[in-house]
């Protein structure tokens, strides 16, 4: 009881603090702003295509059999009327001409044996090759592609099993073709019949099919950690060792009072995002209902906890002020690169995608852009927070760690 009421005094301390330097916390909310606004739309220039831009895709058909001219044609027709891509079917030497004059973003073929491999049961493999000027396309292409071989793959077991039931029937050779032909036909048309392959792999790449409001969020996600890198800066001061000395002897904590120090600058930066974030719902309308808001500002308020905890493990363990600015500044430098804000991670290597569900920056940063952007109606909060108990627990345990260090 008496350790939360420390921390309550310790935080209407810095309360007072951060309202004496009002002056200091209007420049702390324009600047970044300003700053930030220039720099994310440098690089949204530089490195996004314009918004619907069309990419266009080659499909080389080497196979030449029923089957994959089928599903050539089919996935043509299925991406005529798409405003993202366009499948167009032609010789690899044709595509590999276009991809030097750089028309097309990439091309995949249907192999010598595709069909054969298909109804044998041996692992069908679509090579794709991407072009190296237009990366993002390229790895959208690669992600449809892959959508593409797990739905090849189901209708490989589907014609494998209906095949090993019909050699055991009375049914000739070519009857028996005639049937897993027809399954094969069934089974494209079923798949690619509502352009789900293309909704579903496309569209959701909101960082090329809507970069502008892509990076607005991210803006506005990197201000938050900004402004919480800021506030917790602002906050704090250098304590005099007989100043320590004197709350040492009051039975006051390093950790009462950095607990403290979180909880002014986590308020005090979401206060400023928050009004951010209307202002923007001013300029773009998100079709945002009361349960979103709550989900978005959760994930806003975890992530900020997390960030602070990170920075106040760093304040604790370092003693020179100088060092800590700098550990601090590329702490927050490294979440907002991994987290996808300033680069997208279709960017990354795919070694490195696999690392970042671990991050809790690119956890957040996916899942306000599934809420805001794709109008995902549920959240998964258990990593987060259990991300925050362990760093809670951590932080607390650091502090124990530098009182009995300092004895």
């Amino acid at each position: 009881m008496q350790s939360i009421r420390t921390i309550i005094f310790f935080f209407n301390q810095y309360n007072k603090q951060v309202k004496k330097k009002w002056a200091t916390l209007l420049l702390l909310f324009l600047f970044p702003i300003c700053l930030i606004g220039l720099l994310l739309g440098l690089i949204a220039g530089l490195i996004m295509p314009p918004e619907n831009t069309l990419i266009r895709v080659i499909l080389v058909d080497e196979d030449g059999t029923k089957e994959s001219m089928l599903f050539t044609r089919l996935l043509e027709e299925t991406a005529t009327d798409n405003q993202f891509i366009q499948i167009v079917s032609m010789t690899k030497e044709h595509a590999e001409r276009l991809m030097e004059q750089n028309e097309v973003s990439a091309y995949f073929s249907f192999p010598e044996g595709f069909t054969a491999d298909l109804y044998e049961g041996e692992s069908v493999t679509i090579p794709i090759v991407g072009n190296p000027s237009k990366p993002t396309e390229s790895q959208v292409i690669k992600q449809l592609v892959d959508s593409m071989a797990r739905l090849l793959a189901t209708a490989q077991a589907n014609i494998l099993t209906i095949n090993d039931y019909a050699k055991k029937l009375d049914m000739s050779k070519s009857e028996r073709e005639e049937m897993l032909l027809q399954q094969f036909m069934d089974f494209t048309l079923y798949t690619l019949g509502k352009n789900k392959l293309l909704d579903e792999e496309v569209i959701a790449n909101v960082a090329t099919s809507s970069p502008k409001h892509y990076y607005i969020l991210a803006g506005w996600f990197t201000l938050l950690s900004i402004w919480l890198l800021a506030f917790y800066m602002v906050v704090g001061k250098e304590e005099h060792a007989a100043m320590l000395v004197r709350m040492k002897l009051f039975g006051v904590t390093i950790w009462q009072r950095i607990f403290a120090r979180i909880l002014v600058s986590l308020s005090g930066s979401l206060l400023f995002a928050a009004v951010m974030f209307y202002v923007i719902e001013q300029f773009i309308q998100y079709d945002l209902y009361v349960v979103d808001y709550l989900r978005f500002g959760l994930f806003a308020f975890l992530y900020g906890l997390l960030f602070l905890i990170g920075v106040a493990v760093i304040d604790v363990w370092i003693s020179s002020r100088k060092i800590v600015l700098l550990l601090q500044s590329l702490f927050t430098f490294f979440l907002l690169f991994i987290s996808g804000a300033v680069i997208p991670t279709l960017y990354f290597p795919q070694a490195v995608q696999g690392v970042l569900p671990f991050v809790f920056s690119y956890e957040t940063m996916n899942w306000l852009i599934d809420i805001v952007l794709e109008e995902r109606n549920y959240a998964d909060f258990t990593k987060m927070m259990v991300s925050t108990g362990i760093g809670l627990v951590l932080l607390r345990l650091s502090t124990i760690a530098k009182e009995r260090w300092s004895r």
